[in-house]
């Protein structure tokens, strides 16, 4: 349980003995156990079998099971495209956005279409680690849901036209979202990634935010909360404003997107809500050198030592990136908080 009583702490805003070190790369991932992304998704087993080898290799703590955006939704009829070998599958058509379509939907059991994919990959990887990684799964905030469900624009338009219809998508969104997570923390996860990036400041207002996103994602954070999982919060944020306001959803974690300066939010959150982040999967754990990569977690672990944070990246690590930088990552947290922190005393 060490790497839960870390976690504790950083719930507790002290700094752990050992700093949880995350990284969002499930692309990478598959590519550095010799699959394509369409053979990582084939079964649970290619999954677990990637995830435990990159673990391993790179001592993540946490397995991050996100597969794709469309397995909730693929049984209300949303098309979805498969794409290339290396195309995470995503969304090629939108179900129709009006109250016959919505009074037709009901929330999926939990092993329709693809959706046991990911169980099964949360059971095996639970069997596989125990307690001593975090096994995330992931689900999708009520409001991003309704943008995927029935496509962005039209949920926009729908918003300003129908602000009734929008509302009892919501409510739909929120049902099914809790029940998509809590058969996950069943299956054996520790944590949720509750993904809201479609509810960032960079496309809604913070008026719209608290007005139709943040108590839905409040409720569906509560819920999982009750059942005994952890919520980590994730809206690709950039703007330390919108952080701010996500944190009244109250997530164990909130995570910060590769745009937003982390000191700014330590700073704007210190003590009040635990932060992940946010090295940048692209400028550096892609672009970069494992020198700059090695300076920047430097920074930032050094930035955590006052305690709260997790190190993860900012988002979603590319196929691309480079395994020379993300050792660099995961090595040089490591040796930092070896020299700074509590273990150091």
């Amino acid at each position: 349980m060490a790497l839960f009583d870390d976690i504790q702490a950083v719930l507790e805003h002290r700094p752990p003995r050992r700093l949880p070190v995350f990284c969002l790369s499930q692309e990478f991932d598959a590519k550095y156990a010799g699959l394509t992304y369409q053979e990582y998704i084939q079964s649970p087993e290619t999954i677990v079998d990637a995830q435990l080898r990159a673990m391993t290799q790179f001592g993540w703590d946490c397995a991050w099971l996100h597969l794709d955006d469309t397995l909730e939704f693929e049984p209300l009829g949303v098309g979805v495209a498969a794409g290339g070998e290396n195309v995470v599958p995503c969304t090629a058509d939108y179900r129709d956005f009006d109250r016959a379509t919505l009074r037709s939907l009901t929330v999926p059991d939990s092993r329709s279409a693809r959706m046991p994919l990911l169980l099964d990959a949360a059971t095996g990887l639970r069997e596989a680690v125990g307690d001593d990684k975090c096994v995330t799964g992931r689900v999708a905030a009520p409001f991003s849901a309704v943008t995927l469900i029935f496509g962005m624009q039209e949920s926009f338009y729908v918003l300003v036209d129908d602000p009734d219809l929008f509302s009892e998508a919501l409510k739909f969104a929120e049902e099914q979202a809790v029940s998509w997570g809590l058969a996950q923390i069943e299956a054996g996860c520790h944590a949720i990634w509750l993904g809201d990036c479609n509810a960032s400041l960079h496309l809604i207002s913070p008026e719209h935010y608290e007005q139709w996103a943040l108590e839905p994602c409040r409720r569906v954070t509560e819920a999982f909360q009750e059942a005994g999982g952890l919520v980590f919060l994730h809206n690709s944020e950039d703007r330390v404003e919108g952080l701010v306001l996500q944190a009244e959803t109250k997530p164990d974690v909130l995570s910060m997107g590769p745009g937003v300066e982390i000191a700014e939010t330590i700073q704007a959150l210190r003590g009040r809500q635990p932060l992940m982040g946010n090295v940048d999967p692209i400028g550096m754990l892609t672009d970069g050198s494992a020198s700059e990569v090695a300076a920047e977690t430097d920074r930032q672990t050094r930035l955590m030592a006052g305690g709260g944070c997790i190190l993860n990246s900012g988002e979603c690590v590319p196929r691309e990136a480079r395994r020379e930088n993300l050792h660099a990552m995961a090595d040089t947290a490591r040796r930092v908080w070896d020299v700074i922190g509590p273990r150091a005393g």
